[in-house]
């Protein structure tokens, strides 16, 4: 399977922009995913990458992809306020 170089460069840009908590939150839900959660995070890595290869994405620009790490900080926000 080739490697989408973009995605990753992506996700790192996304990495790199979350604040500490976020951080922390982000390594919780990596290392320990809800159990009560009916799709295991394999799931929903599978479900993803089934999903790009059906075409079944958003493709960001410069542009937009600062409007996309806007909405993703804000939900983890708001995440982090109801914990």
């Amino acid at each position: 399977m080739p490697v989408n170089s973009v995605l990753i460069d992506t996700l790192t840009q996304i990495i790199l922009s979350l604040n500490e908590q976020e951080r922390q939150l982000l390594m919780h839900q990596l290392q320990d995913p809800h159990p009560t959660d009916p799709q295991s995070l394999q799931q929903k890595i599978e479900i993803g990458a089934q999903q790009l290869q059906n075409g079944e994405y958003t493709e960001y620009t410069d542009e937009t992809l600062s409007e996309l790490l806007g909405k993703i900080r804000s939900r983890g926000q708001n995440r982090l306020s109801q914990t």
